[in-house]
């Protein structure tokens, strides 16, 4: 009898500790409410720009990727065309990862992470001395 109490005991403990620990896996507004991958492994590798303050991209003809490598690493690439732009730089989590920053040739471009799941990358950028904001949109390649 007291092996079953101690693994009950046990198994409820257990299960507080999982309770616990999902409800507050959601650190962005718009989720994901739980992931089993890092923020980092999320965030790694080629994301496409598909919407910029709800105007979508696909008929403007020019791409914008983003690259984001695990060490820090970060490019952008910005294609018109036979035209084509790229800038390297570096990226880093802020705010307890709930702010991505960008630093590249020299300025820091801050945004607060609306989404970020395997797939879906939703930024706000709000400009410094301003209320004016923008929202970004991008889906993984």
């Amino acid at each position: 009898m007291k092996k079953s109490k101690k693994h009950v005991s046990l198994l409820m403990a257990a299960t507080l500790v999982v309770v616990i620990n999902f409800s507050s896996c959601k650190k962005y507004d718009d989720g994901p409410s739980l992931s089993l991958r890092t923020k980092k492994s999320r965030l790694a590798g080629e994301w496409e720009v598909v919407e910029i303050n709800g105007q979508s991209q696909s008929n403007s003809g020019y791409d914008m990727i983003w690259e984001f490598e695990k060490d820090g690493d970060f490019k952008f690439t910005y294609e018109y065309g036979s035209y084509s732009y790229s800038m390297s730089g570096d990226w880093e989590f802020e705010s307890d990862k709930e702010v991505l920053e960008l630093q590249l040739d020299g300025d820091n471009v801050e945004f607060d992470i609306k989404r970020l799941t395997n797939k879906e990358l939703w930024l706000e950028q709000t400009y410094p001395g301003s209320n004016q904001t923008d929202e970004w949109k991008l889906e993984a390649k």
